[in-house]
């Protein structure tokens, strides 16, 4: 077993992975370490990797079977289960705050970024734990969103989309708003709000209104009581 070094970054969020090598080989103690370090932080930071796309994907097993990306004029060719997100391919990052893959039915347990060019400035990736966001909400609106759910499809805002993709992951696929994790029980609010077309039993206009007014007050509420996004 590799001497895995665990230092919590926040103590809501976040925790720096040392001591692992992810282009080698992982044995299963380890495997079972970073499962859980994982499931405890919600992310994880390992510095200093160097992958090709085959290890890359290697390290990515380590936590679960991955999940083919639905933007797949993105597709690394060589590798067509890693997504590129790439300025020279013409994406734009994401603008607002947002959960991964709301619009499959079994989304992922989580979400892998390996940066290879990254910018001097700016570019940042931001992180909030929507864990400590749900219980810092009031207990009615706890309550409330405990029984709500979302509809979701794909963003309709990416042109390039492929009319397969379209037609593979752009059906719509029901969510609660709050989610419950499988390993130790915490409940953690839920949503895409590009993603999600309504809030089941409000209108789309109503719903995302709903949902950027919900997005602004956990956001705040973490900021000014110290839970920083990082």
């Amino acid at each position: 077993m590799a001497h895995v070094k665990i230092t919590p970054l926040h103590p809501s969020l976040g925790a720096s992975i040392e001591g692992i090598d992810l282009a080698e080989p992982v044995d299963e103690p380890t495997r079972q370490t970073l499962s859980r370090a994982l499931a405890d932080h919600l992310a994880l930071v390992f510095r200093g990797q160097s992958l090709a796309p085959k290890q890359y994907l290697a390290a990515a097993s380590l936590f679960g079977p991955p999940m083919e990306q639905h933007y797949s004029q993105h597709h690394m060719p060589e590798a067509p289960m890693i997504g590129l997100i790439w300025h020279r391919n013409g994406q734009r990052p994401a603008e607002q705050w947002h959960t991964d893959h709301t619009n499959r039915e079994r989304p992922p347990l989580a979400t892998l970024l390996y940066g290879v060019e990254i910018p001097s400035a700016g570019g940042g990736t931001s992180v909030a734990s929507m864990r400590a966001a749900y219980a810092a909400l009031p207990e009615a609106e706890r309550r409330r969103l405990d029984t709500l759910r979302t509809f979701n499809s794909l963003d309709s805002d990416h042109a390039d989309t492929r009319q397969e993709d379209r037609e593979k992951y752009g059906k719509p696929i029901a969510h609660p708003m709050v989610r419950t994790h499988p390993v130790h029980g915490s409940r953690a609010v839920y949503f895409h709000i590009s993603k999600a077309t309504h809030i089941d039993g409000m209108t789309p206009e109503a719903s995302r209104a709903y949902m950027k007014d919900l997005l602004a007050r956990m956001l705040w509420r973490l900021i000014v009581e110290g839970d920083r996004p990082r």
